[in-house]
């Protein structure tokens, strides 16, 4: 593994890949059950002692999970049971599950149809695929920086806060997993595969087209001849396209709309994409700031806290990134650029702690600047994510007016 003068590993040229080494399974299986414990313990915890709560959630969900099926997961299990809203009149304006995407929705219907809960099939797809991505980001990390760094991401990405996420039954684990198998598969060239797991991932959130642009990037940014590169691009991008198509006119055809998914966005604030930077964003920025600077206790400053805390932490490890790659050239960069850019061209903050578990690639520029503080640093950023996740979970119990 090479060195840039600043003591970070330079990413070194494509290399076929390795065979599998026994750390290529047991890191990341020791990763994630260290990292997925905790934070289940913890929910389950919390869930018996807040008891009931102030809101009820769907009946397929125990009430020592609770906070494991609240928020986003009662959503989809909405869905699952009843179809989209097919009552449009306040669409953007009151909340509605047309803002949320088919896929985890199918999988719990089809739990659904077999007899199977579908809360807790769900909530097992998502950790299961949380390993996948534990995997995935293990055996990248080696092709491209070595076994040793490749341990020191998965660990980081596993102990990340926002990777408690990943432990809910949400789409965050599962399109995390989808963007790591996206890119191997495109750096060996199967390029309808990672097409395929694109279009997963493009029909799981919003965000998750980005993750078939991630082959896209990695396609045209090759050494190889230019009508290669398109094509290839093209074979990774079309079943995405394909999927968001047949999904968005069913809703025209069905809803009378195509548009409603993104309109239904409204009410969470969220204003069209880039529209949402003039409109929205720096509202929003000021209010987040004047509610972190005056801790009104009435307030919801605690969300806001968070998601400040980390957009300012993914941009620092965006430059890093940056640095370590060797400027924008680079799939890598791109991929987490757009990962931070497109929740916050809708013009919001909410939610960006999650939003960004899914630039994986910032993990990288994370590990090494733990690894060049020693020892000391390493407890540090152990004990902090420890601290930071431990509140993550602790906020699920937060219920809005």
């Amino acid at each position: 593994m090479t060195t840039q003068r600043s003591g970070r590993p330079a990413p070194p040229a494509d290399a076929p890949a390795a065979p599998l080494g026994a750390g290529a399974l047991g890191t990341p299986l020791r990763a994630w059950v260290v990292s997925r414990v905790p934070v289940v313990a913890l929910a389950v915890a919390l869930s018996l002692l807040a008891g009931s709560g102030a809101r009820a959630v769907d009946p397929a969900v125990p009430g020592a999970l609770r906070l494991l099926g609240d928020w986003d997961t009662s959503w989809y299990l909405d869905i699952a049971r009843n179809g989209y809203d097919d009552y449009l009149g306040l669409v953007g304006v009151f909340f509605s599950n047309l803002a949320f995407f088919p896929m985890l929705p199918a999988l719990m219907r089809g739990a659904l149809e077999v007899g199977l809960n579908p809360f807790l099939v769900a909530l097992a797809v998502s950790n299961l695929a949380f390993l996948g991505a534990l995997a995935g980001m293990h055996r990248l990390t080696a092709e491209r920086y070595g076994p040793a760094l490749a341990g020191r991401a998965t660990w980081t990405l596993a102990l990340a806060p926002p990777a408690a996420y990943a432990s809910l039954a949400y789409t965050d684990g599962i399109v995390l997993a989808l963007a790591l198998a996206v890119a191997l598969a495109a750096r060996r060239g199967w390029w309808w595969a990672a097409g395929a797991a694109g279009a997963v991932a493009t029909l799981a959130r919003p965000p998750g087209v980005l993750v078939a642009l991630l082959a896209v990037a990695i396609a045209v940014l090759d050494d190889a001849p230019r009508p290669a590169r398109l094509r290839r691009a093209a074979l990774a991008l079309a079943p995405s396209v394909l999927a968001m198509t047949v999904f968005l006119g069913w809703m025209q055809l069905s809803r009378g709309s195509w548009g409603l998914p993104f309109a239904a966005q409204g009410a969470w604030d969220r204003a069209p994409l880039v529209i949402g930077l003039v409109t929205h964003l720096p509202g929003e920025v000021v209010d987040a700031v004047v509610a972190v600077a005056t801790w009104d206790p009435s307030a919801e400053w605690t969300s806001t806290l968070r998601d400040v805390g980390f957009t300012a932490l993914y941009g620092l490890l965006l430059a890093r990134l940056w640095r370590m790659e060797g400027g924008w050239r680079s799939p890598w960069v791109l991929y987490s650029a757009g990962a931070l850019a497109l929740p916050l061209s809708s013009g919001s903050l909410t939610s960006m702690a999650r939003f960004g578990l899914i630039a994986f690639p910032l993990a990288w520029a994370a590990a090494t600047w733990i690894e060049e503080g020693g020892t000391r640093r390493r407890r540090g950023a152990v004990a902090g994510a420890a601290a930071v996740t431990v509140l993550l979970v602790a906020q699920l119990l937060i219920r809005s007016p």
